[in-house]
């Protein structure tokens, strides 16, 4: 009898532990609405080239990926300037 109660029991346990695992995350939007990036995934300046001054009159403040209202980009960590450029440049 107590061999079945063990048995049952044992059972029962991985039934009852199916909905303990975590949710997922739901990405945080931007403010335009599109999925916010998250810092970590963001590449370093130096990855991209990135310098504070123009590139042959390409610049962050006419790049696609540039966010005047915080200094940042989408793509690369840290403060951007709006006069800055790098690699990833791609025009508005």
């Amino acid at each position: 009898m107590r061999n079945a109660l063990v048995m049952g029991c044992s059972l029962l346990i991985p039934v009852a532990l199916v909905g303990c695992e975590p949710k997922p995350e739901i990405p945080s939007r931007g403010a335009d609405d599109t999925p916010a990036t998250p810092q970590a995934a963001k590449v370093p300046q130096a990855s991209v080239q990135y310098q504070v001054h123009p590139n042959e009159g390409r610049q962050c403040s006419q790049c696609e990926h540039f966010i005047a209202e915080s200094n940042s980009c989408r793509l690369v960590a840290g403060n951007i300037s709006n006069t800055g450029w790098c690699s990833l440049w791609t025009a508005t």
